[in-house]
C-alpha cells in the first residue's frame, strides 16, 4: 500500500553520525536533559500524571516507575514531587476513609518512595519476626498442623486454641517490634510525609489525620512487606503457601487493628478482636509518634550522588515518545481545569525532540497545542524520501517525518488539524507513536 502524504514539514540535512551513548554524567553537563526534567516533574504534577496514565501497572510499569524516580532524585526535585503527591491525594478524596484505596500516580509514587527510603525500617522491625513466624510455622508442619483460626481449613491435627494463641503472640511481636522502631525514629523525610499528610487530612477531614496515616503507614507500606517479603529484600525466596497463609493473618490483624475495625462475630477472625480492642491505644500512639516531629524539614543527599542506570532516560523517552499523543489527550482533559498546561505540552514536546530527534513532534505538525517548533529531521522513513530526484543543496536528501506504512494504520482516528506551514488543504496528524512504534531508523538515535 503506497502511504499517504506526510505533512509538508520538510528539512534538508546531511549524513548523519553516529552519537555516543548515553551515559548517567550527561545528566549534570548536558542542560537539555534539565529542560525536559522542569517541565516533566514540575510541582504541578500535570505532565507527570498524564503520562502515569500509560505506565502499565506490571513489572515492565514499576521498572520504569523506579527509573522515573532516580531521575526525580537525581534533579534534585524529591521534596516537591512526593509533598505534591501527597497535596494530590488529600485533594482529590472525597472522603477520608477511601484515601489511598485508588492505585492512582500519587500512591504509586508514594509507595515505591517509602519502600526504597524505608528499608532498612523495614528491616530493622520485620525481618526477625518473620523468621521466627517461618520456624514456627515449619516446627507445626512437622507435626501435620498449621496456624490456620478458620476452622473450615484447618488439618485434624490443628488446635483452634492453640493456633489463636500463637496467632495473637506473633502480632503481639510485630507490633512491638513497629512500636519500638518508630518510637527511634523513621527519618526526617518519612517522617515529614505522614506529618503533611496528617494536617492536610484534619485540615479537610476532621479527626481523620490518625486514620489517614494508618492507610499509608500500616495498609500500604506495612502490610505489604508482610504479606510479600520477598519483593522488599525481607527473604531470599518467596513464602511457601503455609507461611504465606500465616502472614497473610498477621496482616489481616494488623490492618484491622489500624483502621480500628473488629471482626464481624460469624467471622472467624472475629477471635482476634480482644486483641485489636486491647492494643487499639497502642496503636493509635504509634500511629502519633510516626507523624510527629519537630519539623517538616528533608535530609537531602548531593543529587550527584544518586545512582542513574544508563537505560533510565532512554526508558523515560521511549515511553513519552511513544504514548505521546495518549499523554496529549489526557493532559488536554485537564487542561479544561488548568490553562497554563497548553505552554507545558509544547515545551515538553520541544524538550523531548531535542533529545529524540523526534519529527513527528518538532516539525511543525498541528495539536490541540498548536505547532511545535521546526527542528532538524535526523532519519529518513521505512519507505525512503518522499522526492524520489532528492532536493536541497550540499547533496543532502529530503527527508520527512516518522511514517511508515505501519504507523498510517494508527493515524489519529479521523482527528485532523489544520496545516500548520501555510499550505492549502488539509492533513492527518500522525499519531503512530501511540501504538509504541518508532521507526527502527530512529531508534539508533534514541538508543532503546
Amino acid at each position: 500500500k503506497t502511504p499517504s502524504p506526510p505533512p509538508p514539514a520538510v528539512s534538508f540535512v546531511g549524513l548523519r553520525t553516529k552519537q555516543k551513548e548515553f551515559s548517567p554524567e550527561d545528566l549534570d553537563n548536558d542542560f537539555k536533559y534539565q529542560n525536559l526534567f522542569e517541565v516533566l516533574f514540575s510541582p504541578e504534577l500535570h505532565l507527570l500524571s498524564a503520562m502515569f496514565e500509560v505506565m502499565a501497572e506490571d513489572a515492565a510499569g514499576d521498572r520504569l516507575l523506579a527509573a522515573v524516580l532516580r531521575l526525580i532524585d537525581r534533579s534534585a526535585r524529591t521534596e516537591v514531587i512526593i509533598k505534591a503527591c501527597v497535596e494530590m491525594e488529600v485533594a482529590n478524596t472525597l472522603d477520608a476513609p477511601t484515601m489511598f484505596r485508588r492505585s492512582n500516580m500519587s500512591l504509586r509514587i508514594l509507595r515505591m518512595h517509602l519502600a526504597k527510603v524505608g528499608s532498612q525500617f523495614l528491616e530493622d522491625s520485620l525481618r526477625a519476626v518473620i523468621f521466627r513466624l517461618k520456624d514456627e510455622v515449619d516446627r507445626k508442619r512437622a507435626s501435620g498442623c498449621t496456624m490456620e483460626i478458620d476452622p473450615t481449613l484447618m488439618t485434624e491435627q490443628d488446635n483452634l486454641q492453640s493456633n489463636v494463641k500463637d496467632l495473637v503472640f506473633f502480632c503481639g511481636c510485630l507490633l512491638d517490634e513497629i512500636r519500638q522502631k518508630v518510637s527511634a525514629g523513621l527519618g526526617n523525610n518519612i517522617t515529614a510525609i505522614f506529618m503533611q499528610l496528617r494536617t492536610l487530612s484534619e485540615a479537610r477531614f476532621p479527626n481523620s489525620g490518625l486514620g489517614v496515616v494508618a492507610g499509608l503507614l500500616i495498609h500500604r507500606f506495612l502490610a505489604p512487606a508482610i504479606v510479600e517479603p520477598h519483593l522488599f529484600g525481607l527473604t531470599d525466596i518467596a513464602p511457601d503457601p503455609t507461611l504465606e497463609r500465616a502472614l497473610k493473618l498477621v496482616a489481616t490483624v494488623l490492618k484491622a487493628l489500624a483502621s480500628n475495625e473488629e471482626f464481624p462475630r460469624d467471622s472467624p477472625m472475629s477471635a482476634m478482636n480482644t486483641f485489636i480492642s486491647t492494643n487499639h491505644r497502642v496503636m493509635q500512639q504509634l500511629l502519633k509518634t510516626a507523624s510527629s516531629g519537630k519539623d517538616d524539614s528533608w535530609d537531602h543527599s548531593d543529587p550527584k550522588k544518586v545512582e542513574v542506570l544508563p537505560k533510565d532516560v532512554p526508558d523515560l523517552l521511549r515511553l513519552v515518545v511513544n504514548k505521546m499523543e495518549i499523554i496529549e489527550r489526557h493532559a488536554y482533559l485537564q487542561e479544561q481545569q488548568h490553562e497554563e498546561l497548553r505552554g507545558s505540552f509544547l515545551r515538553l514536546r520541544a524538550a523531548v525532540a531535542d533529545l529524540t530527534y523526534s519529527a513527528s513532534y518538532s516539525s511543525g505538525v498541528g495539536s490541540r497545542y498548536g505547532a511545535a517548533p521546526m527542528a532538524p529531521l535526523p532519519y529518513e522513513t521505512d519507505e525512503g524520501a518522499w522526492d524520489e530526484q532528492g532536493q536541497g543543496g550540499g547533496g543532502g536528501k529530503l527527508e520527512t517525518a516518522a511514517w511508515n506504512s505501519a504507523a498510517e494504520a494508527a493515524l489519529n482516528e479521523g482527528h485532523q488539524f489544520e496545516n500548520t506551514l501555510g499550505g492549502e488543504g488539509r492533513y492527518d496528524a500522525p499519531v503512530a507513536m501511540n501504538e509504541g512504534m518508532i521507526p527502527a531508523s530512529a531508534q539508533d538515535e534514541v538508543y532503546m
